[in-house]
């Protein structure tokens, strides 16, 4: 069941101690390297208004698919973002505006949602990531080496971070 993100806000304007909860849900499709939203994005918050409009703060929560950066691990997890965005009679730098006495909040939680996105995620602050040589996942499985480092034609390189 999706809620509208469009609220009547004509009552609001001007009066500093009116104020409306609200929530509702809007469908977004978000990607950051692996991390992707794709789905409902629920939203709740309030609307206050103010001299020259609203201010509406509000906090989002959607699903999202994550891909840890060190060992490739998969799992679906949950971005969460807080915000707020004032809405004048005349739009903004952003675009955002009172139109016909309703504002959209379904912008603004979108664009704290992206914000709000990992570009790096990690399945675990102490992910032990791949064996660059076998790409054995190290978290669960220790890599018994791979011979020599004498072997690699890389082996004269290793004296110069020693000292």
């Amino acid at each position: 069941m999706s809620r509208s993100l469009t609220i009547d806000v004509k009552d609001l304007v001007g009066h500093p101690e009116a104020t409306r909860e609200f929530s509702g849900e809007h469908r977004v499709s978000l990607r950051l390297g692996d991390t992707v939203v794709n789905g409902p994005m629920h939203v709740e918050g309030r609307v206050r208004g103010t001299i020259d409009g609203v201010l509406a703060e509000f906090s989002t929560a959607a699903k999202a698919h994550l891909t840890c950066v060190r060992c490739l691990t998969e799992w679906e997890g949950v971005i969460e973002a807080n915000g707020s965005q004032h809405f004048a009679r005349a739009a903004d730098e952003d675009g955002y505006a009172i139109e016909e006495g309703r504002i959209d909040i379904s912008g603004p939680a979108t664009d704290e949602m992206a914000l709000a996105m990992p570009a790096a995620p990690l399945c675990r602050e102490e992910c032990k990531g791949l064996c660059p040589i076998c790409g054995t996942d190290l978290n669960g499985d220790p890599c018994d080496g791979h011979g020599e480092e004498a072997d690699s034609p890389f082996a004269v390189l290793k004296d110069l971070f020693d000292s």
